[in-house]
Order: C-alpha cells, then structure tokens, then sequence
C-alpha cells in the first residue's frame, strides 16, 4: 500500500475515533447528570444559553486537520522508510 493512501486511512481512523469518543463523552454525561434543582431555584436561566453538547464552530477544520495530519504521517513514514533503506 502506498505511503500516501496509508496515511490518509490512518488520519480517517484517528478523526472517526475522535469524533466517536467526544459524542460517547457527551452522552455518558448527559446521562449521568443529576440536576441539584433546590440549589438552582433562585438562579434562572435560559436554558439554551446553557445546554451544549459535542463542539461549535466551523466543520471545515475537521477537514484542515485531516489533510495536515494526513501530510504529517506521510512525511513520517517516508523519513521512516528512508531511514530502513540506508541500513
């Protein structure tokens, strides 16, 4: 398999498990939370103010991070297999 295909597999799988482990984390809170609601009486609050789950912003990044992380493997597998060539 060639260098550059293996790392753009290899930035494929680190994001998915990125992604999966930050939505398993939400839910895992999301389901343990108890709300203290005699503590929180006197203080009222919109609730869309306060509720996020997962990550605002752009998705694009998710997409700069891909290719850079993609270009930074290759170059370490092509150090790595340079490396193996000269011994």
């Amino acid at each position: 398999m060639k260098i550059t295909t293996r790392a753009m597999l290899i930035s494929t799988a680190l994001h998915l498990l990125y992604l999966v482990a930050t939505f398993g984390i939400g839910f895992i809170r999301t389901l343990n939370y108890e709300p203290d609601i005699i503590a929180e009486a006197d203080n009222v609050v919109v609730l869309q103010d306060e509720t996020i789950i997962g990550t605002t912003g752009t998705p694009f990044i998710y997409v700069f991070t891909w290719i850079g992380l993609a270009i930074v493997l290759a170059l370490g597998m092509f150090t790595v297999q340079r490396i193996r060539q000269t011994r």
